[in-house]
């Protein structure tokens, strides 16, 4: 099981963001996939791609939450697409 980390900052005021989007793999490590950085309301889209995995993601803003749209291949395996309910922005 990997963990995802999105570390930065968002503007809860214009909803811009600015963050580093990392993948941490028991035993393995943590890489960083891709910096995210645009408009949660219009959708910030990133295409990453490290040694072991590829793939992209989208960050938004839906309901009072910042969301990921996220599909990977990992190992050659095949996950998603997932849909992520990540940090809520009151």
């Amino acid at each position: 099981m990997a963990l995802i980390q999105l570390k930065g900052y968002v503007d809860k005021s214009t909803l811009e963001i600015d963050a580093a989007f990392s993948v941490k793999v028991p035993i393995i490590g943590s890489f960083q996939l891709a910096q995210v950085k645009g408009n949660l309301q219009d959708g910030v889209k990133v295409t990453f791609g490290v040694s072991i995995l590829h793939g992209d993601a989208r960050f938004y803003y839906s309901a009072g939450w910042i969301y990921l749209d996220l599909s990977a291949t990992v190992f050659g395996t095949v996950y998603g697409p997932l849909t992520i309910k990540l940090i809520p922005l009151p």
